[in-house]
């Protein structure tokens, strides 16, 4: 097998809805305010320089990462030449059935997009990576097959990700009612921005639930809820064509003016402005 590469395809991945996609990649890309709705996407780099921002948070590219992206986060990149790597993507359905147990999963928030490989974590890694081209390529290849590499990568992802933050993640542990209330909070936010509803849900008073919410993560259960809203505000208002009047209502709000005074309020922008980029 030669070591050719190809340039990413855009508008070929948006498509992407239910099944798995390796692509390699080689050279210089640069993108602006892209968004998968439907898609896990795993970038491991051999080799790479550039900068690739995630929900408007900026992280250098540089070798031996992995760049995780959830579907429905926003993602920009300016990657310089020289740049070597695969892309492996994934479903969300793919996801749900297959990956259940890991930190990718529907109920669960990307709180390590990137994550930098040891050695012996880089070598493995890009064994699998090897493989799983070599069986996409071989047509002869049973499907079954490319979905168990497919799922064992993403396993050992999730493995190296636990190694490299053990000591990290011991100290942080998160309670398990904040991660109920995460998991309501994504199911949920559009339909509901009070407390009191999840509270309900959770069988806590809202009160209390402020209380672990503040303890916890320093800031009021109200504040997630406001942040999970204005970020889909502003993943909507960039990465997709939606009118404003069909975010507003797809968010809960019965209104522009009402959806454009909320934004005001959490941001000191309008959403026209934003998308204009004018601030």
């Amino acid at each position: 097998m030669n070591n050719v590469y190809i340039e990413k395809d855009l508008t070929w991945e948006d498509q992407i809805t239910d099944n798995i996609t390796y692509i390699p990649l080689a050279g210089a890309s640069e993108i602006s305010n892209f968004r998968s709705p439907d898609s896990y996407v795993f970038i491991f780099f051999e080799k790479c320089e550039g900068i690739h921002s995630i929900d408007f948070m900026e992280y250098q590219e540089a070798n031996h990462q992995i760049h995780i992206s959830f579907p429905g986060q926003i993602h920009s990149w300016k990657t310089k030449e020289g740049s070597l790597g695969h892309k492996l993507i994934v479903s969300r359905k793919f996801a749900e059935v297959n990956l259940f147990g890991t930190k990718f999963s529907s109920q669960h928030v990307n709180n390590h997009p990137i994550v930098n490989l040891n050695l012996d974590q880089f070598n493995k890694l890009r064994n699998e990576f090897i493989l799983i081209r070599q069986e996409i390529e071989d047509q002869k290849v049973h499907r079954k097959i490319v979905s168990l590499r497919a799922q064992l990568i993403i396993h050992l992802i999730n493995q190296m990700m636990d190694e490299q933050n053990l000591d990290e993640a011991d100290k942080t542990r998160i309670h398990p009612i904040i991660s109920s209330f995460y998991s309501l909070l994504e199911a949920h936010f559009p339909e509901s921005k009070s407390v009191h509803f999840y509270a309900d849900k959770l069988a806590l008073t809202p009160n209390y639930l402020n209380i672990l919410v503040k303890t916890e993560l320093g800031k009021t259960a109200k504040d997630i809820i406001d942040s999970r809203v204005v970020l889909e505000a502003k993943r909507r208002l960039l990465g997709t064509g939606q009118s404003i009047k069909q975010i507003a209502l797809d968010l809960g709000f019965q209104s522009i003016s009402s959806f454009s005074a909320y934004i005001f309020r959490k941001t000191g922008f309008y959403p026209k402005k934003f998308r204009e980029g004018g601030i």
